[in-house]
Protein backbone atom coordinates (compact mmCIF):
# COMPACT_ATOMS: atom_id res chain seq x y z
CA UNK A 1 0.00 0.00 0.00
CA UNK A 2 1.39 3.37 -0.95
CA UNK A 3 0.27 6.65 0.57
CA UNK A 4 0.69 9.74 -1.50
CA UNK A 5 1.11 13.10 0.16
CA UNK A 6 0.47 16.27 -1.71
CA UNK A 7 3.38 18.68 -1.87
CA UNK A 8 1.57 21.33 0.22
CA UNK A 9 0.66 18.87 2.99
CA UNK A 10 4.19 17.48 3.39
CA UNK A 11 5.62 20.92 3.98
CA UNK A 12 2.94 22.13 6.40
CA UNK A 13 4.14 22.86 9.95
CA UNK A 14 1.54 20.47 11.45
CA UNK A 15 2.67 17.56 9.29
CA UNK A 16 6.33 18.20 10.14
CA UNK A 17 5.53 18.40 13.88
CA UNK A 18 3.51 15.16 13.67
CA UNK A 19 6.36 13.41 11.83
CA UNK A 20 8.98 14.59 14.37
CA UNK A 21 6.86 13.54 17.34
CA UNK A 22 6.22 10.07 15.89
CA UNK A 23 9.89 9.62 15.03
CA UNK A 24 11.10 10.68 18.47
CA UNK A 25 8.61 8.40 20.24
CA UNK A 26 9.86 5.41 18.25
CA UNK A 27 13.46 6.21 19.23
CA UNK A 28 12.57 6.57 22.91
CA UNK A 29 10.54 3.37 22.99
CA UNK A 30 13.71 1.33 22.43
CA UNK A 31 15.22 2.53 25.74
CA UNK A 32 12.05 2.28 27.81
CA UNK A 33 10.68 -1.06 28.99
CA UNK A 34 6.99 -1.84 29.10
CA UNK A 35 5.38 -1.14 32.48
CA UNK A 36 5.12 -4.88 33.14
CA UNK A 37 8.78 -5.56 32.21
CA UNK A 38 9.84 -2.80 34.59
CA UNK A 39 7.69 -4.17 37.43
CA UNK A 40 9.13 -7.65 36.89
CA UNK A 41 12.65 -6.21 37.05
CA UNK A 42 12.14 -4.23 40.28
CA UNK A 43 9.60 -6.36 42.12
CA UNK A 44 11.89 -8.00 44.68
CA UNK A 45 13.99 -4.92 45.48
CA UNK A 46 11.02 -2.57 45.66
CA UNK A 47 8.71 -4.75 47.74
CA UNK A 48 11.30 -6.52 49.87
CA UNK A 49 9.50 -9.71 48.96
CA UNK A 50 10.79 -12.73 47.11
CA UNK A 51 7.61 -14.79 47.30
CA UNK A 52 6.49 -16.90 44.36
CA UNK A 53 3.51 -14.61 43.78
CA UNK A 54 1.99 -11.32 44.89
CA UNK A 55 -1.56 -10.04 44.96
CA UNK A 56 -1.78 -6.94 42.78
CA UNK A 57 -4.68 -4.54 42.20
CA UNK A 58 -5.43 -4.76 38.47
CA UNK A 59 -5.70 -1.01 37.84
CA UNK A 60 -2.92 1.49 38.48
CA UNK A 61 -2.88 4.19 41.16
CA UNK A 62 -1.72 7.76 40.70
CA UNK A 63 1.91 8.50 41.49
CA UNK A 64 2.58 11.05 44.25
CA UNK A 65 5.90 12.32 42.89
CA UNK A 66 5.77 16.11 42.53
CA UNK A 67 8.38 18.82 42.29
CA UNK A 68 7.22 20.45 45.51
CA UNK A 69 9.19 18.15 47.79
CA UNK A 70 12.58 18.08 46.04
CA UNK A 71 14.39 19.41 49.11
CA UNK A 72 13.13 16.51 51.18
CA UNK A 73 14.20 14.06 48.46
CA UNK A 74 17.68 15.57 48.20
CA UNK A 75 18.24 15.89 51.96
CA UNK A 76 16.76 12.64 53.26
CA UNK A 77 15.77 10.19 50.57
CA UNK A 78 18.08 10.03 47.56
CA UNK A 79 21.03 7.64 47.81
CA UNK A 80 22.85 9.26 44.89
CA UNK A 81 22.87 12.66 43.26
CA UNK A 82 20.20 13.11 40.60
CA UNK A 83 20.17 16.18 38.34
CA UNK A 84 17.33 18.60 38.97
CA UNK A 85 16.40 18.40 35.28
CA UNK A 86 15.85 14.65 35.69
CA UNK A 87 13.59 15.17 38.70
CA UNK A 88 11.67 17.83 36.76
CA UNK A 89 11.24 15.50 33.80
CA UNK A 90 9.93 12.69 36.01
CA UNK A 91 7.58 15.08 37.78
CA UNK A 92 6.24 16.37 34.47
CA UNK A 93 5.67 12.82 33.19
CA UNK A 94 3.77 11.94 36.39
CA UNK A 95 1.57 15.04 36.15
CA UNK A 96 0.69 14.31 32.51
CA UNK A 97 0.00 10.58 33.00
CA UNK A 98 -3.52 10.71 34.36
CA UNK A 99 -5.11 7.98 32.26
CA UNK A 100 -6.39 4.56 33.32
CA UNK A 101 -4.17 1.56 32.80
CA UNK A 102 -4.73 -2.08 33.66
CA UNK A 103 -1.85 -4.49 34.14
CA UNK A 104 -1.50 -7.22 31.51
CA UNK A 105 -1.78 -10.56 33.30
CA UNK A 106 0.26 -12.54 30.78
CA UNK A 107 3.25 -10.20 31.22
CA UNK A 108 3.28 -10.41 35.05
CA UNK A 109 3.74 -14.12 35.79
CA UNK A 110 4.19 -13.63 39.56
CA UNK A 111 1.14 -11.39 40.01
CA UNK A 112 -2.37 -12.49 40.85
CA UNK A 113 -4.46 -9.59 39.62
CA UNK A 114 -7.49 -8.57 41.67
CA UNK A 115 -10.27 -6.08 41.05
CA UNK A 116 -10.87 -3.41 43.69
CA UNK A 117 -13.84 -5.43 44.97
CA UNK A 118 -11.76 -8.63 45.22
CA UNK A 119 -8.96 -6.76 47.00
CA UNK A 120 -11.42 -5.35 49.54
CA UNK A 121 -12.70 -8.88 50.15
CA UNK A 122 -9.15 -10.17 50.69
CA UNK A 123 -8.38 -7.46 53.23
CA UNK A 124 -11.64 -7.92 55.11
CA UNK A 125 -11.50 -11.73 55.47
CA UNK A 126 -9.26 -11.91 58.55
CA UNK A 127 -10.09 -10.91 62.10
CA UNK A 128 -10.80 -7.19 62.32
CA UNK A 129 -7.65 -5.03 62.47
CA UNK A 130 -5.31 -8.03 62.32
CA UNK A 131 -2.51 -7.87 59.71
CA UNK A 132 -2.65 -10.29 56.82
CA UNK A 133 0.00 -13.01 56.64
CA UNK A 134 2.99 -12.08 54.45
CA UNK A 135 1.80 -14.23 51.54
CA UNK A 136 -1.52 -12.31 51.40
CA UNK A 137 -0.19 -8.75 51.37
CA UNK A 138 -1.86 -6.78 48.62
CA UNK A 139 0.12 -4.43 46.37
CA UNK A 140 -1.12 -1.46 44.39
CA UNK A 141 1.27 0.22 41.96
CA UNK A 142 1.26 3.39 39.95
CA UNK A 143 2.20 3.35 36.31
CA UNK A 144 6.00 3.75 36.11
CA UNK A 145 7.19 6.90 34.38
CA UNK A 146 10.58 7.11 32.66
CA UNK A 147 12.93 9.86 31.54
CA UNK A 148 13.18 10.17 27.76
CA UNK A 149 16.62 8.53 27.79
CA UNK A 150 15.27 5.56 29.78
CA UNK A 151 17.86 6.00 32.56
CA UNK A 152 15.53 6.95 35.44
CA UNK A 153 12.08 5.80 36.52
CA UNK A 154 9.62 6.67 39.25
CA UNK A 155 6.80 4.49 40.60
CA UNK A 156 4.53 4.39 43.66
CA UNK A 157 4.30 1.12 45.56
CA UNK A 158 1.55 0.66 48.12
CA UNK A 159 1.27 -2.44 50.27
CA UNK A 160 -1.87 -3.18 52.22
CA UNK A 161 -1.70 -5.78 54.97
CA UNK A 162 -5.07 -5.19 56.62
CA UNK A 163 -7.94 -2.80 57.30
CA UNK A 164 -5.64 -0.36 59.12
CA UNK A 165 -2.27 -1.76 58.09
CA UNK A 166 -0.14 -0.66 55.17
CA UNK A 167 2.49 1.65 53.72
CA UNK A 168 2.96 3.62 50.55
CA UNK A 169 6.25 4.63 48.93
CA UNK A 170 7.42 6.58 45.93
CA UNK A 171 10.54 4.94 44.52
CA UNK A 172 13.09 6.32 42.07
CA UNK A 173 15.25 3.89 40.10
CA UNK A 174 18.40 4.40 38.04
CA UNK A 175 19.26 2.03 35.21
CA UNK A 176 22.72 0.47 35.60
CA UNK A 177 24.54 -2.25 33.65
CA UNK A 178 23.33 -4.68 36.34
CA UNK A 179 19.67 -3.63 36.06
CA UNK A 180 17.44 -1.14 37.84
CA UNK A 181 18.92 0.19 41.10
CA UNK A 182 16.68 1.69 43.79
CA UNK A 183 18.20 5.12 44.51
CA UNK A 184 15.41 6.77 46.46
CA UNK A 185 12.43 5.66 48.52
CA UNK A 186 10.10 8.21 50.11
CA UNK A 187 7.43 7.13 52.60
CA UNK A 188 4.11 8.70 51.55
CA UNK A 189 1.81 7.17 54.15
CA UNK A 190 1.60 4.46 56.80
CA UNK A 191 -1.10 3.05 59.02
Amino acid sequence: MRISISKGCASSPLFILFFVLCSSRQGRAQNIPSPEAFVNAILDSATGSDTSHIYLVAGVDSCWFTKFNYDEWENYTLRESVPLTTLNELSEKVSLARFPYFWKTALLPRAILLTRHQSDSLINTGPHRQPLPKQKILYSLSLPEFTDDGQYAVIDINLICGVQCGQGFTCIFHKTPDGWKLIGKHNNWAS
